[in-house]
């Protein structure tokens, strides 16, 4: 099964709900048992421990901006999956 999760809020939108989210996987799919949890690119056509990413050569005025908060690895025990503030993760999951 493919599952896309993403988090709704910008940064410092809201105090409450601009923080890092947890999705509990073992509760999402409560009837069933989830074998192996694959994190994919947002296409979903490649894993993404796989992927290589592109570097810019900028030219000008550069703006140092700060680091956007992102979510860990999942951990393969409790099935957690952690979301920054417009994050969005793509799973292959297998039951």
């Amino acid at each position: 099964a493919l599952l896309r999760l993403a988090h709704l809020y910008e940064p410092s939108e809201d105090a409450e709900y601009s923080t890092m989210a947890e999705v509990e996987l073992k509760k999402m799919f409560a009837r069933r048992t989830i074998k192996e949890v694959k994190e994919m690119s947002l296409s979903a056509n490649q894993e993404k421990s796989e992927m290589k990413r592109m570097t810019w050569n900028v030219e000008g005025e550069v703006v140092a901006e700060p680091m956007p908060l992102r979510g860990g690895p999942v951990n393969v025990s409790d099935l957690i999956v952690e979301l920054g503030p417009m994050e969005i993760r793509t799973f292959l999951l297998k039951f």
